[in-house]
């Protein structure tokens, strides 16, 4: 009689718990579909998405078919860029590490969770934290396609053109190492640059001409340090824009003055997402603008 009592008891307990179960999956269902038809509509072929991660670095480059993520930002907004993320795309082409630092990996362990990553393009460094070994970790776990970044390499997605133009050298340095992209849609060029700084940008000028320097778009290297963008390098590349990837009120007090006096010396205008927040470009291949989101 004991354990029939006890019994009834559970099937009683168990209708209310299988309705809320239903309702949540219900719900979760719902809210999904939702997401999915309300995903940002592109304001052209191509958009250019220097995302606000706080201090660190996380770029994202699409188009209808296809997305190039370069760097990751840092752990601490890793939820947040997963988000701005799965807003425009819930899959990633090619993302490129440019070096092993948490503030450009960090979130990339979350990024691989959530979305389906097909390539990984690193440098051979390895870096003795724990970050990084997660990272690797969740890497090896995926079956994320891993690719060495070799200079002179190029990959494509969808009309979206990468070229590796840096590691030239190792100098023992992680933010030297950095893998510096340029890409191309159309007649519109970028470069994105790591934390690479003066030695890397100084082997860059002696190995190529101006003309593949010259950029539409330059995001400066180490968030805007003085130890990078040279008054030499940013007029080869001579750029319509720069961009300053850093943290509001950030303790390196990045972007630093001297880099501001040299491209103001130049002309080119620093957009800042500790002032603006992500900064979006739209271009149809020919002509570039900024979007005001």
């Amino acid at each position: 009689m004991k354990r029939k009592f006890g019994n009834k008891k559970l099937k009683k307990a168990a209708a209310p718990l299988a309705t809320a179960v239903f309702i949540i999956v219900a719900v979760i269902f719902v809210w999904d579909v939702w997401i999915r038809g309300h995903v940002h509509q592109l304001a052209s072929d191509c958009e250019i998405h220097f995302i606000d991660v706080g201090q660190g670095d996380s770029t994202l480059i699409l188009t209808d078919d296809a997305s190039v993520l370069v760097d990751a930002g840092p752990t601490d907004a890793a939820e947040e860029t997963v988000r701005y993320i799965r807003g425009y795309t819930d899959s990633i082409d090619y993302m490129i590490l440019t070096h092993p630092h948490e503030d450009h990996i960090g979130g990339a362990v979350k990024v691989i969770n959530n979305l389906q990553v097909e390539n990984v393009i690193m440098t051979d460094a390895s870096n003795d934290v724990v970050t990084f070994s997660r990272l690797i970790g969740v890497i090896e776990d995926s079956g994320v396609r891993v690719i060495e970044a070799q200079v002179g390499n190029t990959y494509d997605a969808d009309g979206i053109v990468l070229q590796i133009l840096a590691p030239l050298a190792d100098f023992g340095d992680f933010n030297e190492y950095s893998v510096v992209t340029r890409v191309e849609y159309g007649d519109v060029s970028l470069i994105l640059t790591g934390d690479a700084e003066s030695r890397s940008e100084g082997l860059m000028l002696e190995t190529y001409t101006a003309g593949e320097l010259d950029a539409d778009i330059l995001k400066l290297g180490h968030h805007g340090s003085h130890t990078s963008s040279t008054p030499e390098f940013l007029a080869a590349v001579s750029p319509r824009w720069s961009i300053a990837s850093c943290g509001r009120n950030n303790p390196y007090g990045h972007p630093h003055q001297q880099t501001l006096d040299r491209t103001r010396e130049l002309g080119i205008p620093v957009l800042r997402t500790d002032e603006m927040g992500s900064i979006i470009f739209a271009t149809d291949g020919e002509d570039l603008w900024l979007v005001q989101d």
